[in-house]
């Protein structure tokens, strides 16, 4: 690939007269003693953009972020921003020319993406960050990242290791909070100690930077180097600390306050969890649970219990379990569950395939899903529909695994006076249950007596639409025209899932 332009044969003329000089310079030192000006990458993203409203409909996207080298040609840095993507460029040294990375692997559940570049000269010069394990839980550190050719480092404090949401998943997390008065960060940048690196920033708000920490960065880069990556998994049940010792005194517990009570359980879809509604979590793999529902881990100090379904463990590995049912102590052998976005009827995150959709007589079915939601603006979850919100509280379940959403009507002859019909929640067509997309396409190739009946959620505005089957593919055909459609449905196949059996 040619990545120099002269603007003359006189400026080629003159560097090869030029004396020799060393092909890179000393790396420079700032905080801590090591050259981060040549650890720290920037990174453009170019990609897809999909309308959840009218899923036909694609926009380029463009994202910028950071990453810091590591050691075997990675380049670390947060999921976020990297779906879907058509191109990936990376430029060293705050300028000149970029270079075009690819995707080494990605994990969209615990926000952590590796890229490379195979243009070997890329790396000459750049120096492999070191992580360190364990993360410091106090002191100062520093953050990152390229602003035009500037090394912008802003200094701050670190505040606490916590367990949280991931950025881009339901599940829990180890996570790194510090104090910065940087803003506009959460995209990878760096955030370090001396010459370690801590975390890779995933978000902020106010003067706290949410970051994933580099224990939990090294855990995964051995777990794929060794082949036993099989995602992350989690707790398929919910708890409530115990704030009245009389709960407990209820439940037949002796002794002290400790442990808590599970509130819900088979968040999982399909496994039936062993772990049961208004059992006492005592311990989980050696570790007491207090009755805030954290125990004292030997690194972090008290941290939440979720911590320990990813404290050196992944999807389809077991932990012990101890409990109080039934009048008595038992220890359960509970297997980690893969997190999977399918594992929620409405789900958080649709990445790397465009979004599902039918249209069928100018009707427009959608998947409901939070990307839909977020279609709402900044503020959806005050502005989107409180009906469609309402099902995020849902479960999924075995004859129902989506809801479908009618998102609009496209006007056309074939569905006069539906033309305002919107947002509605389909329950069955033509007298099947609609438990998935793709029940709706095989619905509507059984017209009753000639007509598609489409039947809404009690509640909606219209319970009941009956459209002329017999004129629905010249309907169809006329509207595609009409509106630049190039296809009628889109349905992705299932994501291929990991075994979940316990």
């Amino acid at each position: 690939m040619i990545r120099l332009r002269f603007h003359s044969l006189l400026a080629i003329g003159a560097l090869l007269l030029a004396a020799p000089i060393a092909a890179h310079a000393a790396p420079k030192k700032n905080h801590g003693g090591f050259a981060w000006e040549n650890a720290v990458i920037h990174i453009e993203i170019a990609g897809k953009e999909y309308s959840y409203v009218q899923p036909w409909a694609r926009a380029e996207r463009n994202v910028e972020k950071t990453g810091v080298v590591l050691a075997d040609h990675l380049i670390i840095t947060t999921a976020d921003g990297l779906n879907d993507q058509t191109l990936i460029r990376l430029q060293k040294g705050g300028g000149g020319f970029f270079s075009i990375g690819r995707l080494a692997w990605i994990d969209y559940q615990s926000n952590l993406a590796a890229i490379t570049t195979d243009e070997k000269d890329f790396w000459d010069g750049l120096q492999p960050a070191a992580l360190a394990d364990p993360v410091p839980s106090d002191g100062p550190i520093h953050i990152s990242r390229w602003n035009s050719d500037r090394l912008e480092t802003r200094p701050g404090d670190i505040e606490r290791m916590s367990v949280d949401n991931s950025a881009l998943s339901f599940v829990s997390v180890p996570v790194l909070k510090v104090d910065s008065t940087i803003s506009g960060t959460g995209a990878g940048e760096p955030v370090t100690q001396g010459d370690r690196l801590l975390g890779v920033a995933s978000s902020q708000d106010g003067d706290v930077v949410t970051a994933v920490p580099s224990s939990f960065i090294a855990q995964t880069i051995n777990a794929r180097k060794s082949g036993t990556f099989t995602g992350l998994g989690y707790f398929d049940f919910t708890w409530e600390p115990v704030q009245n010792p009389l709960a407990l005194e209820y439940l037949g517990l002796p002794g002290p306050a400790r442990g808590v009570i599970v509130k819900d359980t088979g968040l999982k879809p399909g496994v039936d969890s062993l772990i049961h509604t208004r059992d006492i979590i005592l311990q989980i793999d050696g570790f007491d649970i207090d009755a805030d529902g954290n125990y004292e881990d030997p690194q972090y100090g008290k941290i939440m219990l979720e911590n320990l379904s990813s404290r050196g463990k992944w999807a389809g590995q077991t932990c012990q379990i101890k409990v109080w049912r039934d009048g008595k102590e038992q220890t359960i052998a509970y297997k980690l569950p893969r997190a999977e976005y399918s594992d929620e009827l409405v789900p958080e995150q649709s990445f790397d395939h465009p979004p599902d959709y039918v249209l069928t007589g100018g009707f427009i079915f959608v998947r409901l899903s939070d990307a839909l939601l977020r279609s709402w603006g900044a503020n959806w979850r005050q502005r989107a529909p409180f009906r469609l919100g309402y099902y995020e509280q849902d479960k999924v379940k075995p004859d129902r695994s989506e809801r479908i959403v009618l998102s609009g009507v496209l006007p056309a002859k074939v569905n006069i006076g539906y033309e305002m019909l919107h947002d509605a929640v389909l329950d069955e067509v033509n007298g099947v249950k609609i438990g998935k997309i793709a029940d709706l396409v095989e619905a509507l190739k059984k017209p009753v007596n000639g007509f598609d009946i489409f039947k809404f959620a009690p509640g909606e505005s219209m319970e009941t639409v009956v459209l002329d089957a017999t004129e629905i593919d010249d309907a169809n055909q006329e509207i595609m025209a009409r509106y630049h459609i190039p296809t009628d449905q889109v349905i992705n196949p299932p994501p291929a899932t990991a075994s979940t059996q316990r």
